[in-house]
């Protein structure tokens, strides 16, 4: 019996064992899995990091390459890396040198203007209760106790909640650091990957490394076509906020900008504390802006959405809805988020079997 025989036993063997195991005792493999999961999350979130600083980094490596046309390809590759990071904490830096002082000075106006706003809320409360006739300032008041009731318990949870913040920050931040390892050092942990390719594949190895390819340009496609997309709704939201003339047309638009990375929900996620913002001044108009936000993202879902992206990723706008709809549905969040790149790449593996065939 040779080694490759007794290497493939031996494998079939341990399979089995955790099968039999995690049949027997799911909640203790379960258990193990989510440990495992835990401690290589900051590994994960520094590769997804990596995937997406990959797409800049490749472009300024281009750049440098005209600018240093004697430099090793080592030195590209520092200079790309370095160039990338330094863009990116940049705009971060940008980011919060908005949103910061002016949340400063909005929870600074919300005190020193408390009286006035807890005036103007009595008087709603009283005007609410005279033309009450269906009870719903009586059932708004005892949500309000309620709330009042519940109060410490939920103090306690945001506690807690807040230590998880602060795991799921130091999480971020490590993988943010192994991220700049990833890309440094993405040439060796190329080849060593496809050495090991090569080795299991046999002569589907090309074929794995055309899939491999098709994969990472959809996604590639996909992330550029989300910022592009990101981008444009935060414009759009900043022009129509100065045309409406509402209040931190640049903190929010930057707000509603960032959270429209996430598809489709994005925007909504960015209205609920601009709102509070605007509502701090006048909550007539924290109405009107979120009648502005929810016109804007038709627009986005319908309009902008499904030709930016769709177009990045050559697949018809229909086919981005649907997508989106089938994630949503199957997926929540996630599917969301994979979906659209998901769809892509079915689009295009099922043209290149019609190619084949025709």
């Amino acid at each position: 019996m040779d080694k490759k025989t007794i290497r493939t036993i031996l494998f079939t063997a341990f399979i089995a064992a955790a099968l039999v195991a995690a049949a027997i005792k799911p909640e203790f493999f379960s258990g193990i899995l989510s440990k495992a999961a835990s401690l290589l999350m900051p590994l994960f979130i520094g590769a997804a990091i990596a995937f997406v600083m990959n797409i800049p980094a490749m472009r300024f490596r281009k750049l440098w390459r005209r600018i240093c046309k004697k430099a090793s390809e080592k030195t590209l590759t520092t200079l790309s890396v370095a160039t990338t990071y330094i863009l990116l904490l940049g705009v971060v830096a940008g980011i919060m040198w908005i949103i910061v002082p002016q949340l400063i000075s909005s929870v600074k106006l919300f005190f020193d203007n408390f009286d006035g706003y807890y005036s103007n809320f009595i008087g709603y409360c009283e005007k609410l209760e005279k033309r009450d006739t269906i009870g719903i300032f009586t059932a708004l008041k005892n949500a309000l106790e309620s709330f009042s009731r519940s109060l410490p318990e939920m103090l306690e949870k945001a506690a807690v909640k807040g230590s998880d913040i602060v795991g799921s920050a130091a999480r971020l931040l490590i993988g943010f650091v192994f991220s700049i390892y990833i890309l440094s050092d993405k040439e060796n942990i190329r080849k060593g990957v496809s050495l090991i390719v090569k080795k299991y594949s046999g002569e589907r190895y090309e074929t794995v490394c055309r899939r491999y390819r098709m994969v990472y340009d959809t996604f590639s496609r996909f992330v550029v076509g989300q910022i592009s997309e990101a981008v444009i709704l935060g414009v759009l939201c900043y022009i129509g906020m100065k045309i409406f003339r509402f209040e931190y047309a640049l903190l929010i638009s930057t707000i509603i900008g960032v959270t429209a990375l996430i598809p489709v929900v994005g925007a909504i996620v960015g209205t609920v504390p601009s709102a509070l913002l605007i509502f701090l001044i006048s909550p007539i108009r924290a109405i009107w802006f979120v009648i502005f936000i929810i016109v804007l993202q038709q627009l986005e879902n319908n309009l902008i959405y499904p030709r930016v992206v769709g177009k990045n990723l050559g697949i018809p706008p229909v086919l981005v809805l649907l997508a989106i709809m089938l994630g949503a549905g199957l997926g929540g969040a996630a599917g969301i988020l994979l979906g659209v790149p998901l769809m892509s790449l079915g689009y295009a593996i099922l043209q290149e079997k019609l190619a084949e065939n025709m």
